[in-house]
């Protein structure tokens, strides 16, 4: 074993040395999640495995890499990086490490491209491979850091090892499962992921869910309690955004002001890209940002690449997103209003709050309601332009500390206490 993970066995017991929940076990955190532990979108798998990792040993399982994955991304430096895991199962540990804390990223070996199979036999028989790949690691895990109690966290990816499987020794003290969208309007998952996180549900210890539009939708298909556990925010990286002067990024440079921003994740799916053509029409003058990934198809198809005052930009760190929002006059979220929106909890809410900046989304879900006192709620496409009009003359102070001390209150920490005393309660009738 490294000396790095030497120094972070020693953290971890020196840590918990100061750490008693009313005797009730200590534990490690494993998370297995769809989304990996480099992606270029804020992440909630990410964000709560970094929290964590400040008062308990986490180790995130990052999501297989397909034979089809590698032959895509062969050229991405990332998974050059982690050849030999995929392929051969060496050196599957790299230790992330942020300013605070770091977690232990596991790469399992390579599975297989099945999602295009049709419900039955062959898809069935194929998947129990796929599993057995994150199994075996998990195996690894537990006898190469000597785990001796675990909680083991699915964060929305029911197709593959759900809960542990009766097959690994050491049981977890508890199986959770998350769900943060509505599974079932996403195309590429929803094949094979409505059943799957049904199952997940049923079988799983404790089910977590981002929204309380998620919370009600399992809560009348099961007879388990559904524990509503939101988004929250790394409140001190966004917090900069106010109490640092950052210098503005090179690519905001030149750019006609106001400038209106938009961060995460944009595609067809979410974004009304009818009210951001009339966005950008109202607002000629100025210029509309957005910063993230996005499926070049939609850009393509709605023809928005040749709006001239709306720029893409591609993905940031998200330690580099407050430079972007405090040189920013306004922030956007123009989600449509349909079933996948309606089980949406924003990430990005909390990340404007606490940078402090003025925003107007749409009341596409029951959960954007609980922000209607510090942000500019709108039910229509003239609404919305109404309502950044409104925000773009905000005096600069008017809101800036509720809407901050509102972050701070969503954030990450909170949202570990609270999962945590879940956790707790489980343990206390359980063991």
């Amino acid at each position: 074993m490294s000396a790095s993970t030497s120094r972070n066995n020693d953290r971890y017991f020196n840590q918990l040395h100061k750490i008693k929940y009313n005797m009730l076990p200590e534990y490690d955190l494993f998370i297995f999640s769809l989304s990996r532990s480099d992606s270029e979108l804020s992440s909630v798998s990410v964000a709560l495995a970094k929290e964590w990792s400040k008062t308990h040993r986490v180790f995130y399982i990052d999501k297989p890499y397909s034979v089809k994955d590698v032959i895509d991304e062969r050229k991405v430096p990332g998974l050059k990086k982690r050849l030999k895991a995929i392929l051969v199962g060496s050196n599957i540990y790299d230790e992330k490490k942020f300013p605070q804390s770091s977690f232990i990223q596991v790469t399992p070996r390579i599975s297989l491209p099945i999602n295009f199979l049709p419900q039955g036999a062959a898809y069935n028989f194929l998947n129990r491979y796929n599993n057995f790949v994150v199994n075996e690691v998990i195996k690894k895990i537990i006898k190469d850091y000597d785990v001796k109690n675990y909680v083991f966290i699915n964060s929305f990816y029911p197709v593959n090892t759900p809960v542990i499987s009766h097959k690994i020794r050491l049981k977890p003290l508890a199986n959770i499962y998350q769900s943060f969208d509505m599974i079932s309007e996403e195309p590429y998952i929803a094949k094979h992921g409505i059943k799957a996180e049904f199952d997940a549900i049923m079988q799983c210890d404790i089910a977590i869910a981002t929204s309380t539009g998620l919370c009600d939708i399992y809560s009348k298909k099961v007879d388990k309690k559904i524990h509503f556990l939101s988004n929250g925010v790394d409140y001190e990286v966004f917090a900069n955004a106010i109490n640092k002067p950052y210098p503005m990024p090179k690519e905001m440079k030149g750019l006609k002001g106001p400038i209106i921003i938009y961060t995460g994740h944009y595609s067809n799916l979410r974004i009304d890209y009818e009210l951001l053509k009339k966005i950008t029409d109202v607002f000629k003058e100025g210029s509309i940002l957005f910063v993230g990934t996005y499926d070049k198809n939609d850009i393509d198809r709605e023809h928005l690449s040749q709006i001239k005052n709306l720029y893409f930009i591609g993905p940031k760190p998200i330690e580099s997103l407050p430079a972007y929002l405090c040189h920013s006059n306004a922030a956007i979220i123009p989600y449509k209003k349909n079933n996948l929106t309606k089980g949406v909890y924003p990430l990005k809410m909390n990340e404007y709050l606490a940078a402090g900046i003025p925003t107007v989304s749409t009341d596409f879900s029951d959960d954007i309601f609980l922000f209607e006192d510090l942000i500019y709620l709108s039910s229509s496409h003239e609404d919305f332009i109404d309502n950044i009009k409104i925000a773009l003359e905000e005096e600069p102070q008017k809101k800036l500390e509720d809407r901050m001390q509102r972050a701070e209150e969503n954030s990450w920490r909170k949202r570990i206490q609270k999962l945590e005393e879940i956790i707790e309660d489980f343990l206390k009738i359980n063991t």
